[in-house]
């Protein structure tokens, strides 16, 4: 059976955000400490890391950042909301395979913990930040824009997809802010500072 590329976009789609929504809900817990983050990880996480689970998750990304991708190229970009759609879905794309790529290279390549530590070790250490602070604000913003390009054109309320978009706007700024202990930044262990070591000007 034929299902179209627009199709299973949607259904990768769908399949992601799911637990997109729970990935950001524990960045957001990281405001309260990172005690209470790593809690609500481990609860996460007896579902997301079940091997099931985890394999549909990359089966979902691969296929978004796919299918995601095809379109760019295929459609013909007019009005704003388009145009916003499709940029930040290439963007998302973009952090999909990055983003994964880090957390498999982690686990496997320095046999750490993909936690938090990981997450926000990027945005703690200068010069670093300098490319993670936009890379995770981007992330969350964009992902909130495209939801919010896609609610407008399909039922034309543009007060709401401002809301959606400015609302993950603000989710983003929070989740730096819980990561970097409203900008006093927290100190990251050591073993987890080796992986930005390229962002630093240092040898792995």
């Amino acid at each position: 059976m034929h299902i179209p590329v627009k199709q299973w976009h949607y259904i990768s789609g769908v399949t992601l955000s799911v637990f997109i929504f729970f990935h950001i809900t524990n960045h957001l817990v990281s405001l309260t400490g990172m005690d209470n983050y790593m809690a609500v990880m481990d609860a996460f996480r007896r579902v997301y890391r079940h091997p099931v689970a985890e394999c549909i998750l990359l089966a979902a990304s691969l296929s978004q950042v796919v299918s995601g991708v095809k379109l760019l190229f295929v459609r013909k970009k007019r009005s704003l909301p388009e145009k916003i759609q499709l940029y930040s879905g290439a963007y998302m794309a973009y952090f999909l395979v990055v983003h994964i790529v880090a957390v498999m290279y982690c686990r496997y390549g320095y046999q750490l913990d993909s936690n938090v530590n990981l997450g926000a070790v990027g945005v703690n250490y200068f010069p670093a930040g300098l490319y993670f602070f936009p890379y995770y604000f981007a992330a969350v913003a964009g992902i909130s824009w495209h939801v919010a390009a896609i609610h407008y054109r399909k039922t034309g309320n543009r007060n709401m997809a401002l809301i959606i978009g400015l609302t993950g706007t603000i989710v983003s700024v929070l989740i730096i802010l819980g990561l970097t202990d409203f900008l006093r930044f927290r100190s990251i262990p050591e073993e987890y500072q080796q992986v930005i070591a390229p962002f630093q000007g240092k040898g792995l």
